[in-house]
């Protein structure tokens, strides 16, 4: 089990006498990665066989092992795909997100995968970033709740988890040239949460992010990495840089940084200066350090027997998608009913005959049991049924009882919509004209959007139902047919918001700003150029400054302030079924507050809601949102049933970050509590005071 039941001051005892047995160069081999020319390294930490250190596998990532590792390291079996991570944050579940990461563990102990390199717990601050799919939305709070949850579970199986990109890896359009400007404040209110969580849950692994913070990238700052990770956060075991991410191995060494992925190329730039200093001793032995803390230095890791359970985890996979799936919008066709023998389902979509339910880049998993949309229509209502039209026809589309669109964005890099890492995302769907289409023609048209995130939806006010049925795995379409059949009650809410048009987001205008002509770096890779501004007659590359001018107003808190009418509001979501609130009681006892309310199904289904809990400063020495979510709970309630709900609020749900004193500041004065359904669905509200 990673990160228990060991006595630290032995294992460090151990890793010092390991680290005094090694050559100085092992240590700098250890750290820097080994031999590029060898088969595999670049997902590993190398062995050194002198001494007994196995090799130490990694593998991507936070929803399944992907397809760049599947066949890697001796495996037999095709992994599980998994719901995509943004998925997973939409069921509001941190049990099931135990499940799930706990799932993941066993396969990756089953193929002898040591590091799991996720969760990946970046705040979804644009709809563009191509790797929403990946993380967990756009809420510090309910990110920290997931992922905390995650890492928990992922290590209980002698696992370790590595949360990644730290910080600030929010945008994917010109990533390793992409300058983070940001505040402090901001920093601590919106993007540390998430990784100070994962680092309270014992978290062995940190990986840091591509892009620069304030003029420094990540992986070689002294303030990323040393003052901010290692000494505010209290992180103590592995941190490692993203694939060829930093590019000064001076800076690497001296930052903190511990091993540099996947050559160690900046430091072997700097080997002359570099070789047998403490810099590289300090980096050895925190390499040590965690694998002996994990047990990876053990023997019989590699658990095949566990390839039994994977039945198990495809259960849990469905079930993930079964409460995780959103249903935006539903003009009462949803629960479908087919009873007439001459109905006509016509389904259509560049995502309705797509096998691989997963976006692209190093977060891709393949999966096995696979089946598309259309299979598992044909499967429930027959082919006499089902119509499946690549370009369908007005008519058809007229003659249709209903038509289900399952529109998406492309796997490959290749496409120009691609959703995945290395680039941005647009925010038309490819399908977007043929939805337009299909809703003016046809009433009863359901929109099932397969993304990782907001799509522009002009055509919402005709589609009859708007589905968010994100990335679900090798699962996703068995759990979508029983959503849209009634079999299961969809329970998914939104993780983050959806903008009506991208100009609303304070992220628009990324792909405008000039880069740093003045500022020339000749060093990188020429593979890696089209993540710069690169100029090709000499094949220097710039950097670009995307200021985070919005501040702490991210995603629902932006909106409210501005008063901008969104598409649909963080936490929203709709069921088969109806849900009260009621007998609101706020106590305060010293510093904690203790909330509690009444939800009730009034309608006439089994189904869970999710109460969320707000809270909202009335008046603040320094701008603060309308509200910012501090609590939920997720309920399974039948037809008639009632439960009480109690959630507790410590200083920290009323407190903001003072840059003047560097801590947490609770202000006396008048705080509002929000209970409701949504951002925007508020159904109960009470006052309390702090003196």
């Amino acid at each position: 089990m990673c990160n228990s039941n060991f006595d630290l001051n032995k294992v460090e005892a151990e890793a010092m006498a390991l680290l005094e047995k090694m050559t100085a160069e092992e240590r700098f081999d250890l750290v820097a990665s080994g031999d590029p020319d060898m088969p595999g390294a670049s997902n590993t930490i190398m062995a050194i066989k002198r001494l007994g250190i196995p090799e130490i596998n990694l593998a991507d990532a936070t929803g399944g092992i992907s397809v760049n590792f599947r066949t890697a390291f001796g495996n037999t079996k095709e992994p599980t795909a998994f719901p995509c991570p943004m998925l997973l944050a939409a069921t509001w579940n941190t049990e099931l997100s135990r499940a799930y990461a706990r799932a993941v563990g066993e396969e990756c102990r089953a193929c002898g995968i040591h590091f799991l390199l996720g969760p990946g717990i970046n705040i979804y601050r644009s709809s563009a970033n191509g790797r929403n799919f990946e993380y967990m939305g756009e809420d510090p709070y309910l990110t920290a709740s997931m992922a905390s949850s995650y890492v928990e579970s992922m290590q209980s199986t002698g696992v370790a988890a590595c949360a990644k990109h730290f910080i600030c890896n929010n945008e994917e359009y010109k990533r390793r040239g992409c300058n983070v400007i940001v505040d402090e404040r901001t920093l601590h209110e919106i993007y540390l949460p998430g990784f100070k969580a994962a680092v309270d849950a014992g978290v062995l692994g940190i990986m840091t992010a591509y892009n620069q913070l304030n003029g420094e990238w990540c992986g070689q700052s002294y303030y990323v990495v040393t003052e901010l990770l290692k000494e505010e956060l209290g992180f103590k075991w592995l941190c490692m840089t993203d694939w060829t991410a930093t590019w000064d191995g001076e800076k690497v060494a001296k930052s903190g940084t511990d091993l540099e992925k996947p050559f160690g190329q900046a430091l072997k730039k700097s080997k002359e200066k570099l070789l047998g200093t403490p810099y590289i001793d300090r980096m050895a032995f925190n390499i040590l350090k965690t694998c002996i803390a994990a047990g990876f230095y053990k023997k019989d890791f590699k658990k095949p027997e566990l390839y039994e359970l994977f039945e198990e985890h495809e259960r849990i996979a469905k079930k993930v998608n079964d409460e995780g799936i959103v249903l935006l919008k539903n003009d009462g066709i949803l629960p479908l009913s087919i009873s007439e023998s001459d109905c006509r389902i016509l389904v259509s979509g560049n995502c309705a005959r797509r096998l691989e339910l997963s976006g692209g880049g190093s977060a891709q998993v393949k999966g096995y049991n696979l089946v598309t949309y259309l299979d598992s229509f044909i499967e429930e209502f027959g082919e006499e049924t089902v119509v499946y039209a690549e370009n369908p026809t007005d008519e058809q589309i007229r003659s249709a009882d209903c038509i289900f669109l399952f529109c998406g964005f492309a796997q490959d890099y290749r496409d120009k919509f691609y959703e995945g890492e290395s680039r941005a995302r647009p925010f038309d769907l490819p399908d977007d004209d043929l939805i337009t289409r299909c809703t003016m023609l046809n009433p009863a048209t359901v929109v099932c959007v397969v993304a990782g995130g907001g799509v522009r939806m002009d055509w919402a006010g005709k589609a009859a139902a708007i589905i968010q049925a994100f990335y679900g795995g090798q699962t996703g379409p068995k759990s979508m047919v029983d959503i849209i059949t009634g079999r299961v009650n969809p329970s998914g809410k939104l993780p983050f918001t959806i903008e009506c048009k991208f100009e609303d987001s304070p992220a628009y205008g990324y792909d405008k700003i000039e880069p740093n002509w003045d500022t020339p770096h000749y060093d990188i890779p020429e593979i890696k150029r089209d993540t710069f501004f690169c100029k090709e007659e000499d094949g220097s590359c710039y950097t670009y400054d995307l200021e985070y001018k919005e501040g702490v107003f991210v995603g629902y808190r932006w909106y409210e302030s501005k008063q901008i009418k969104t598409r649909f509001p963080f936490g929203h979501g709709l069921s088969y079924t109806s849900f009260a609130y009621e007998n609101l009681i706020i106590k305060k006892e010293n510093d904690m507050v203790y909330v509690s309310f009444c939800v009730k199904n009034v309608g006439h289904r089994e189904g869970a809601e999710i109460a969320q809990v707000y809270v909202q400063d009335v008046e603040s020495s320094v701008p603060r949102p309308i509200k910012e979510l501090k609590g939920f709970v997720k309920l399974m309630l039948q037809p008639g049933e009632s439960k009480k709900v109690e959630i507790k609020l410590d200083r920290s749900a009323f407190s903001y970050w003072d840059p003047a004193v560097k801590a947490w500041t609770l202000e006396p004065g008048e705080f509002v509590i929000h209970v409701g359904a949504s951002s925007s669905d508020i159904r109960l509200k009470g006052n309390i005071y702090f003196l």
